[in-house]
């Protein structure tokens, strides 16, 4: 009977561990589900403000560890913290939207013997192309063949579980498609589809749906920058991808970038100098093109853009606090020149902390109002070349004093003089008449 008892009590105990187990697992898998939609999220909500941070933009995800495009090099990238990647699309032979750069397979994909593919992508369909692998990296003869798929667009989103935007692009044509593919995933608030075609193309396609995707242009191939830029905008769309192979190029001046202020994103991919106007995809090119007012990068180096991305924040920060204290200075008692050049070089750090990413235009913003400030504490000259100190302020009020308290005296003698003159003459007049 004891052991009946006591077997009954194993088996319960079993039981409601097994019943708050389950209920846990879910709850964590729930969990990490969230974490990657309230990131995406941020991203999404940060990308939406024209005058917001910096955006990282993975070119193909991270093709250091894994083929470009592949579901791995996306999820990678987001890993190492790219807040979107940017993907290429292509139909196959039977309607499936998969990711790939390229219209022929032959730089990724080789067959099951190690043979390199040598056919069109819309030549194939989707059970054929699934048995290819990818070569590693950004493909061609020289790179290793790994274990990597050609995925789905639909497979790409699972895999990214939502811990990053995606940018798709080449895809405009068969947008209907992937905007299906984008829904039954619940991913159109994380997804940006590349548009190339005109303001009423893309105006009408957004009417269309009951949920509006968010959609960037890319002026590519629609001539004037600064009109596509003003009517691709108000036709609804977030930003625009603008590209030049000159480096004085309108798109990198203000007539163009002045269309995006509290209208959407500049975007700019600086993977390939011939469209970014020869700069390189490194400090010195990021710190150009962030002082054009381009503020989301498309780049090959997730690592270092976030680096400057951390130091253009940092610098944001330090002359946040020097303004602060620069506005809260009392000038009453500085010199006119020396408050006259804080004055101005406040107002225009201001405009520098409102309208720009670059780190050297922050930095010397940052420099600019510490010397300001410096120069008032150190109480400059003035306009008459006298130099005004906290001891020389003092003197000049014991003297203010002394001069106030020898009046005082002076005529309180005065008074007593007058008095005394008045009551001897009253004495001589009474004399008199006596």
């Amino acid at each position: 009977m004891k052991k009946s008892f006591t077997k009954q009590l194993i088996s319960l105990i079993l039981a409601v561990c097994f019943t708050l187990a389950f209920p846990a697992l879910s709850f964590a898998a729930d969990s990490n589900q969230s974490d990657g939609e309230a990131k995406s999220e941020s991203i999404y909500n940060e990308f939406k403000k024209s005058d917001g941070e910096l955006i990282c933009v993975s070119k193909y995800g991270d093709t250091d560890k894994f083929p470009e495009n592949s579901a791995e090099a996306v999820a990678a990238a987001a890993e190492k913290g790219a807040d979107i990647v940017y993907i290429s699309v292509k139909k196959t032979s039977d309607g499936y939207v998969v990711l790939m750069a390229d219209s022929n397979l032959s730089r990724m994909c080789v067959d099951e013997l190690g043979n390199t593919v040598n056919k069109g992508i819309g030549d194939v369909g989707y059970h054929e192309l699934s048995t290819y692998h990818l070569r590693a990296g950004t493909g061609s003869l020289h790179e290793p063949i790994t274990s990597c798929k050609i995925p789905t667009l639909a497979e790409a989103i699972q895999y990214l579980g939502g811990n990053a935007m995606l940018m798709i692009a080449d895809g405009w044509e068969y947008r209907d498609e992937i905007y299906d593919i984008l829904a039954s995933e619940n991913a159109l608030s994380n997804s940006i589809i590349l548009a190339t075609g005109d303001k009423k193309e893309i105006s009408s396609w957004l009417a269309s749906k009951t949920v509006m995707p968010l959609v960037i242009s890319s002026s590519a191939k629609n001539g004037n920058a600064k009109s596509y830029v003003s009517k691709t905008l108000s036709a609804g769309c977030i930003g625009t991808l603008l590209s030049a192979k000159n480096p004085y190029s309108s798109v990198f001046k203000d007539g163009v970038q002045s269309k995006f202020k509290d209208a959407g994103r500049a975007v700019i991919d600086m993977t390939n100098s011939d469209i970014c106007g020869g700069r390189e995809d490194n400090p010195t090119g990021w710190n150009d093109i962030t002082k054009r007012g381009f503020s989301v990068i498309i780049t090959n180096d997730i690592e270092g853009f976030n680096a400057y991305r951390a130091r253009v924040k940092s610098y944001k920060t330090s002359l946040t606090s020097d303004l602060e204290k620069a506005q809260a200075t009392d000038t009453a008692l500085c010199s006119t020149s020396t408050a006259n050049k804080l004055k101005k070089t406040v107002t225009e750090a201001k405009s520098t902390l409102s309208s720009s990413m670059s780190e050297s235009e922050l930095m010397e913003a940052d420099y600019s109002l510490r010397l300001a400030m410096e120069a008032l504490a150190d109480r400059t000259e003035n306009d008459n070349g006298k130099t005004v100190t906290p001891g020389r302020i003092t003197a000049v009020v014991l003297v203010v004093i002394a001069l106030i308290i020898f009046e005082i005296v002076f005529d309180t003698l005065r008074r007593k003089k007058v008095s005394k003159r008045r009551t001897e003459n009253g004495r001589a007049h009474s004399s008199g008449k006596k």
